[in-house]
Order: C-alpha cells, then sequence, then structure tokens
C-alpha cells in the first residue's frame, strides 16, 4: 500500500518544482501528457521532457480532485489535525485553534499568539477597549452605509459649495479635507495634509498626515475614496494601492499586488480574500476602526 501511494505521488508531482502540482491549477501538456503546476509550465518552452516546443496545457480535472483529497498535517505548530487538501486553506485561516494571531494595537508592539490565547490576550489587555466598542462588531452594512451618509451630510455642512464641488473635482489644486486642512497628492497618490493623524497613535510614522507617503488622517483618506470612486469596503492602503475588506476574513484588508514573492506561505499575492497580507494592508487593518471606521463608500 505504501508503494501504491508513492507511485501516486509521483505521478501527481509537478517535474518542474518537484512538488504536488496545484489542487487548483494542475495542468497537462497536449504533446507528452505530463503534470505540471501552471504557474511553472506556462513561460516553458520546449517541454521539459519530450522537448516539444509547439504544444498547449489542459486543466488535469482528475488530478486536481486527487490532489484535493489527499489527506495532510496541518502545519501549525501544536496542531495534528489531518485535513484534505483542499480544505487545508480554510482551515489553517478560520478554524485551526493553533492559528498565530497578532495584536493590532500599537501598543502591544505586534505581539503575537495563538487563537486559542488570543481571546484572553484582548480580555486582559484590552478589555476597557472591547467593551466601549463590542456593538461595533454586529454593525450591518446598512449600519455603516448610514455612517456614510451622515458623515457626508456633515462634510457638506461645514464646507462651502465652492469647496465641494469645483475644488474636490481637480485633484491637481490643493483639495479642502473634512477638517478644513488643504490637502495634495503625495508620491504614492494619496491625499496628505500635513495635519495631525486622528484615531489611535501610529507606530509607523511620525504623528503627521504626509507630507508625501505613509499614514494619513481620515479626512485625507475619505478624498482618497472618494476621487477614486471605490466601492463600499474599499480603502487605500499607505503604498497608495486600493485595498479591499475581505468578504471571508472581514477584519483584514487585502490589495491583491504580487508584492509578497519573498514570502514562501503565498503565491506572491497579497491575499485577494485570505491568508497572508503585505505590510501596508497589515498596517490598514489595523486602523481600520480606530482611525477610517466611517469611511465606507456606497
Amino acid at each position: 500500500m505504501t508503494d501504491m501511494n508513492d507511485n501516486l505521488t509521483l505521478s501527481l508531482t509537478c517535474a518542474i518544482c518537484l512538488d504536488l502540482a496545484s489542487a487548483e491549477n494542475a495542468i497537462e501538456t497536449t504533446c507528452c501528457h505530463h503534470l505540471f503546476c501552471l504557474s511553472c509550465i506556462e513561460n516553458v518552452r520546449p517541454c521539459p521532457f519530450c522537448r516539444a516546443n509547439n504544444f498547449q496545457t489542459t486543466p488535469a480535472y482528475f488530478a486536481r480532485r486527487l490532489i484535493g483529497d489527499m489527506l495532510v498535517i496541518c502545519p501549525n505548530d501544536g496542531c495534528s489535525t489531518k485535513i484534505s487538501r483542499s480544505d487545508l486553506p480554510n482551515h489553517i485561516t478560520v478554524h485551526c485553534a493553533y492559528r498565530i494571531l497578532t495584536c493590532p494595537d500599537p501598543q502591544c508592539k505586534d505581539f503575537k499568539c495563538t487563537k486559542n490565547l488570543f481571546l484572553e490576550h484582548l480580555t486582559k489587555q484590552h478589555g476597557q477597549f472591547i467593551t466601549n466598542n463590542y456593538e461595533k462588531l454586529w454593525q450591518t452594512q446598512t449600519d455603516i452605509k448610514q455612517m456614510t451618509k451622515n458623515q457626508k451630510s456633515n462634510v457638506g455642512s461645514n464646507a462651502s459649495a465652492t469647496n465641494n464641488e469645483s475644488t474636490f473635482d481637480d485633484r491637481i489644486e490643493q483639495t479642502q479635507n473634512k477638517f478644513g486642512r488643504e490637502a495634495r497628492l503625495g508620491i504614492s497618490g494619496k491625499f496628505y495634509c500635513s495635519g495631525q493623524l486622528d484615531g489611535l497613535r501610529c507606530s509607523c510614522c511620525n504623528g503627521k498626515c504626509g507630507l508625501s507617503t505613509g499614514c494619513n488622517c481620515s479626512g485625507c483618506m475619505l478624498l482618497d475614496v472618494k476621487k477614486r470612486n471605490l466601492s463600499y469596503g474599499w480603502l487605500v492602503n499607505r503604498d497608495g494601492a486600493s485595498a479591499r475588506c475581505s468578504p471571508q476574513e472581514p477584519t483584514k484588508f487585502y490589495c491583491g499586488r504580487m508584492v509578497m514573492t519573498h514570502n514562501i506561505r503565498t503565491d506572491g499575492y497579497c491575499g485577494p480574500t485570505n491568508g497572508e497580507q503585505c505590510k501596508a494592508c497589515q498596517k490598514l487593518s489595523e486602523q481600520q476602526h480606530n482611525r477610517y471606521g466611517g469611511i465606507w463608500t456606497q
């Protein structure tokens, strides 16, 4: 039985990366029908096996099912759960009690612990903050949209018609944010006013909005999302990339950029809906409530 399993594993191994082909994008060549990961073979000519130059690839659906059904042990330290490869990502990010979580409070200086101990940490270290903000955990999209409508109404009542219309529509000129401060585009394409950052103290900045890069205040973030006509659930991270709040992990933002090629736990991309985040989106996730909580576009 062991020899049979070994032979099956060998047959399902990508001949380029020498790992099991991906359950999502395993393909086979039309020339010699060997199995590869799509990302490994898509830019390779000739075929590594038969040396054919003119070949195409086709999805290996049966192989994908076999690979996805193969059992593996969760890689998180302390977890011995056996689970199918296709269910492993969801187990790691949602269900595993040994998943490592990072406290978003800058005062904790990136404190990390397993999921089964994280609630204890939050209760002991941030009990008052949770008590003050627990109602936000049950806010619906309708509630948040209503907050945005109210915020837009407040902005309109505090600013002149000229600033709301003609000035706002010209991003080359100075644009007034909701605090009445003049803002200009930085090198990342985000707005900055050089005023004091609102919300909790930022651990990565000098406490100022801009001048040209990094985090910005909520007033300038509101300009960012309006200028880009971003939909509900989107903000702009400190690198200037539009990022979406994940529908699977609503505490995390992802920009979908290939900026994580150094991270072996990813395919190089930030997200797009779960898993690892780039540093800019990690920081955005930390700030989404304490600084940008009321900024959600229609």
